[in-house]
């Protein structure tokens, strides 16, 4: 008998199934008897025995295929009193066959065109996105433009300011561990020694000349009646060991009698050698030995806050000096002076100073003090420079007059729409006329509407700064001059000619 082993869930002991008889199976498991009420609401047919018996059917009692009733037979047979229109439709429907046969090639048809029609679809949603994102894009560019173009300007004013406090703070800072090394005796110390190399060579110049005004209307119509003399000073500056003085023109201009009183307390009379009117030097001589000329120094070297020293003699008090510091550079105090270049200063100059030296703390020349505002000082006071008097004392050292560069041309203001410079500071000059044929800026090419923007490599500020620097540059001198015609920088060489005196205003 064969036997299926089964595992119980319930229990770790195998199942057995076994064959009993010829048409009764008994199965046991584990499981507890079914309740009496149970096993009678069961089918006759189910039996259980014993503890887990069930009883299936015999297969005796199982219908035979044979005594089935014709009926359930086949059930897809037509009755036998069908009307002839039912038979003639079963016989029909082999016809309708080829249009069976023609539905897959159909039905494949409508999947590629379905197919086809998802592809489009999914290309047009592909370029409208494409589409919106192109949109977004364009749309997050003007957005940041306009950000940019509202937020960029306060963004650069703000680095600017911060690179500018930056370095504000780096001078701070290395300004205050220097003075933290610097004494106060040492420093005073240094003031001294600036007196002591530059107050040698400064002199005081009594000057005489005669005034008529002073007179009375009596003598003034008496014949014969005595000239008046009247006292000024000044002082002055020895600039070559061989007597020349170097001074202002408006404190020797209508002298009588020029007495010159050295630093070691000779006397002696002076000579005027030239004047120069567009810059207010004059050149003296006198006949002494053993003169300490002081060293020329370089004007445009020296920084704005440096510290400047004066040497005169105010109100007649000789060898007087002051301190102050360097306050501007490049100022012209009257507008009908066309050769003003003065330095500013705050250093205490008042009547008696003009022509003494400004001297840096070397002790050397850097300027001739010249002008204050007013009668006294008011806390401002103006200096020749030294680059601009040692042009002077060259030249009249050498011809006793100064023969200032002319090029030639009238000149105009350039417009602010014209401007060649990023800088309104550095507007050069605009040619509004070529004088003549043979002019030097003729001779050389310059045109009218040219725009000059440099001279020997020097910017040039203005209308005003173009004349000092040709005028400056003497005649006979070849200069570089660079200009912007039509929108393109040219060079030319020009040999400069020589100033008419018509031209000058004083």
């Amino acid at each position: 008998m064969p036997q299926f082993p089964f595992q119980n869930p319930s229990t770790s002991q195998p199942e057995r199934t076994s064959l009993t008889g010829n048409d009764e199976v008994v199965v046991e498991t584990g499981f507890q008897p079914m309740p009496q009420q149970q096993r009678e609401a069961l089918s006759p047919d189910l039996r259980i025995d014993g503890p887990q018996s069930i009883r299936p059917p015999v297969l005796s009692e199982l219908p035979v295929l044979s005594e089935l009733p014709e009926s359930s037979a086949s059930q897809n047979d037509p009755p036998a009193d069908a009307s002839s229109d039912q038979v003639e439709l079963t016989q029909d429907q082999p016809q309708q066959a080829p249009e069976l046969s023609d539905s897959p090639a159909k039905a494949k048809s409508n999947h590629s065109a379905q197919q086809s029609r998802r592809i489009q679809q999914a290309s047009r949603g592909a370029l409208i996105e494409s589409l919106r994102q192109a949109m977004i894009m364009v749309v997050t560019v003007a957005v940041l433009l306009v950000a940019a173009k509202f937020a960029l300007p306060g963004i650069v004013e703000s680095v600017t300011h911060a690179f500018r406090r930056g370095q504000l703070r780096a001078q701070h800072e290395v300004a205050s561990a220097s003075l933290r090394d610097v004494s106060l005796d040492s420093l005073s110390h240094a003031y001294q020694m600036v007196s002591d190399v530059a107050g040698p060579s400064v002199v005081h110049i009594d000057v005489q000349r005669q005034d008529v005004g002073k007179l009375t209307q009596l003598s003034r119509n008496s014949s014969g009646a005595p000239s008046i003399l009247i006292s000024d000073q000044g002082s002055g500056v020895v600039v070559d060991t061989d007597g020349y003085l170097l001074t202002n023109r408006h404190v020797v201009m209508g002298s009588q009698v020029i007495e010159v009183t050295l630093s070691d307390g000779r006397r002696c009379n002076a000579d005027v050698i030239g004047t120069d009117p567009g810059t207010d030097l004059a050149l003296l001589k006198v006949d002494a030995d053993h003169l300490i000329p002081i060293r020329w120094g370089d004007s445009e070297a020296v920084g704005i806050g440096s510290p400047v020293w004066a040497i005169g003699s105010p109100f007649g008090l000789n060898s007087t000096v002051t301190f102050g510091v360097l306050s501007g550079k490049h100022r012209v105090v009257r507008a009908d002076d066309q050769y003003q270049d003065f330095m500013q200063s705050d250093v205490a100059v008042n009547p008696g100073n003009s022509g003494g030296p400004l001297v840096d703390a070397a002790g050397s020349l850097i300027g001739i003090n010249t002008a204050i505002i007013g009668d006294t000082y008011q806390g401002v006071s103006f200096a020749i420079p030294s680059e601009i008097a040692h042009r002077v004392y060259d030249q009249l050292r050498a011809k006793g007059k100064v023969l200032r560069g002319h090029l030639g041309v009238t000149l105009l203001e350039v417009p602010d729409q014209q401007l060649t410079s990023k800088s309104h500071l550095l507007r050069g000059a605009l040619v509004g006329s070529v004088v003549g044929t043979d002019s030097p800026a003729a001779l050389a090419g310059l045109q009218v509407d040219d725009i000059i923007t440099h001279v020997d490599g020097e910017a040039i500020r203005s209308v005003v700064h173009l004349i000092q620097v040709v005028g400056n540059a003497m005649a006979g001198t070849k200069i570089e001059v660079s200009i912007v015609r039509s929108g393109q920088s040219m060079n030319f060489s020009v040999l400069l000619g020589t100033r008419p005196p018509a031209l000058d205003f004083r």
